[in-house]
């Protein structure tokens, strides 16, 4: 219980402060834009999930997002169809996500050095496709969804939203979430009992190139042009978003719903620090403090909760014999 209510107590807690403290914080339309500044983290985030719960890294999303923005938009921009441009989104993520499986299940290459690879060439290629400017000019269509509401909130909120439900159902409800966990805690064992390790981290790199591809149309849709230099950082605030939530780097625990906490408690003291004046610099600086200090803690206190139960108790003290009682106090 202490475990999984740690990350929402801290965000909690951190929104009654900005409440208190700063009369904007909880309006209805800064409230609207901290779901809407989350979104892209979000989706992102809860692809991260499935990656690092099977253990593997994947630091591609980032530029992966933005090269395929640039792409999307220079389709759109040179056919006038926002179908088509969100075609070519769409397959471009699959592409990416199959090719980072592929290195990692059959070449063997780790996933950080594999993904960090794959991260380095997304973002020359994009520099290169437009000379380190963006591509401007979508489609009317598409270019009304960043207007567009429904029941008052922005389309990315929704999409995020449904995002979130589908990764939560694959989690949750298939045979595929709990593989997916049993090929992290322990590849071996996995193997042993039937389950294709390859096929499982060809299908969680699927499902961040899939995510890649549906953060760099949200990226479209929020700032209605493709951006080379855009989530720069994103993959690794994701990861971060992933573990703050509860979820091992180990691989072999965590959960969807854990990830969205962390993603909340980024986005709230994002935006706190934001309504508050904070500069940039001062302000990234926070945030990385906040992060490692709420890893620290979350770390240390189920480290404490283990330790715990690992004590002897008073029964199987006194179901020792006399000699060993001693040694166990």
């Amino acid at each position: 219980m202490l475990d999984t209510a740690f990350v929402p107590g801290v965000l909690l807690l951190l929104i009654v402060y900005l409440g208190v403290t700063n009369d904007a914080f909880m309006t209805r339309m800064n409230l609207t834009n901290v779901l809407t500044q989350a979104s892209i983290l979000a989706i992102v985030s809860f692809a991260a999930t499935f990656v690092i719960m099977a253990g593997q890294l994947d630091l591609s999303m980032g530029t992966a997002s933005a090269l395929i923005s640039v792409l999307g938009a220079t389709v759109m921009v040179n056919t006038g169809s926002a179908l088509g441009g969100i075609a070519v989104c769409l397959a471009v993520g699959v592409i990416l996500g199959l090719l980072n499986g592929a290195i990692v299940t059959f070449l063997e290459v780790p996933s950080f050095i594999a993904t960090l690879g794959t991260m380095i060439i997304c973002g020359a290629i994009g520099l290169a496709l437009t000379n380190g400017g963006v591509i401007t000019g979508l489609p009317e269509g598409f270019r009304s969804l960043s207007t567009l509401r429904i029941a008052g909130l922005p389309v990315l909120v929704w999409m995020t939203a449904v995002v979130f439900l589908v990764l939560w159902w694959l989690q949750r409800q298939t045979v595929f979430g709990y593989q997916v966990l049993a090929v992290g805690g322990n590849r071996e064992a996995a193997r042993l009992s039937g389950i294709s390790v390859a096929r499982i981290t060809m299908l969680v790199f699927l499902i961040t190139g899939v995510a890649s591809a549906l953060a760099g149309m949200a990226l479209l849709i929020r700032v209605q042009s493709g951006q080379p230099n855009a989530n720069a950082t994103l993959a690794l605030e994701a990861i971060a978003a992933v573990v703050v939530g509860g979820t091992s780097l180990n691989g072999g625990r965590g959960s969807i719903v854990r990830t969205l906490w962390g993603v909340l408690l980024i986005a709230v003291l994002r935006n706190g620090l934001d309504i508050s004046g904070i500069s940039e610099d001062y302000k990234n600086v926070v945030v990385g403090v906040v992060l490692i200090g709420a890893a620290s803690v979350d770390f240390l206190r189920r480290r404490f909760v283990r330790s715990q139960r690992e004590l002897p108790t008073d029964k199987q003290l006194l179901s020792q014999p006399a000699a060993n009682r001693g040694e166990a106090q």
